[in-house]
C-alpha cells in the first residue's frame, strides 16, 4: 500500500512500509492512503503502529498543510507531491446540523387562530379570512426573532376576530329578516 506523509508541515509520498520505518516520524505526523476520504493522524492506523514516536504532551500536533495552488499543466517547483482527492463511489457524509436562532426571552404571543376559523365560519367570512391571515403571521414572526412583529400579528388578528364577530351579530338579525318577508 502506498502512504502520503504530512510531517512538520512537510507532504511527501508515496511511501511504502518500508519507506516509511526510515522516516523517522512521530506521533504528530498525518497520513493518507487510497481508501481513506481525509488525513487521519498516524496514531490512528493500527497497521502503522511501532513506526513513530511520541510526542512530548507539550507540543501541538501539524495540520496536513494546505494543497498548492498549481493547475494541472504547471508542476508546483519545491512542493512535495500532493495526491488528487481519490475517486470514491460512495457520496461524501456530512453532518447537517440545524439552524440555530436565537430564540426571544418572552414567549410567542397568542395566535388567536382557532378564534379565527370559529369567526370566519360562523360571523363573517372575509373578516375571518383576514383574522385567519393576521393569525398565521404571528408564528412566523417569533421564529423569526422579530418579537415586536408577532406582538403586532397578534393584536390584529384578535381585532379582525372581534370586527368579524361583532359584524356577524349584527348583520345576523337583518339577514333572517329579509329571509322571512321573502
Amino acid at each position: 500500500m502506498q502512504y502520503w506523509i504530512n510531517h512538520r508541515g512537510v507532504q511527501s509520498g508515496p511511501v511504502d512500509l518500508d519507506g516509511l520505518k526510515e522516516m523517522g516520524l512521530t506521533s504528530a505526523a498525518y497520513v493518507w492512503h487510497e481508501g481513506l476520504t481525509d488525513w487521519v493522524k498516524i496514531t490512528q492506523l493500527p497497521e502503522l503502529q511501532g513506526l513513530y514516536e511520541m510526542v512530548n504532551a507539550g507540543t501541538a500536533p501539524q495540520q496536513p498543510a494546505a494543497e498548492p495552488q498549481a493547475t494541472e499543466t504547471e508542476p508546483v517547483v519545491g512542493q512535495p507531491y500532493q495526491p488528487q482527492q481519490p475517486y470514491t463511489q460512495q457520496p461524501q457524509q456530512h453532518q447537517y446540523q440545524p439552524l440555530q436562532t436565537e430564540q426571544p426571552q418572552e414567549p410567542c404571543p397568542p395566535t388567536n387562530l382557532v378564534w379565527a376559523i370559529l369567526a370566519c365560519v360562523l360571523c363573517c367570512i372575509p373578516f375571518g379570512i383576514v383574522a385567519i391571515i393576521y393569525a398565521n403571521k404571528v408564528t412566523k414572526c417569533y421564529l423569526a426573532g422579530d418579537l415586536a412583529g408577532a406582538k403586532s400579528a397578534s393584536e390584529t388578528s384578535a381585532w379582525w376576530v372581534i370586527a368579524s364577530v361583532v359584524v356577524g351579530v349584527v348583520w345576523r338579525p337583518f339577514m333572517m329578516s329579509m329571509m322571512g318577508a321573502g
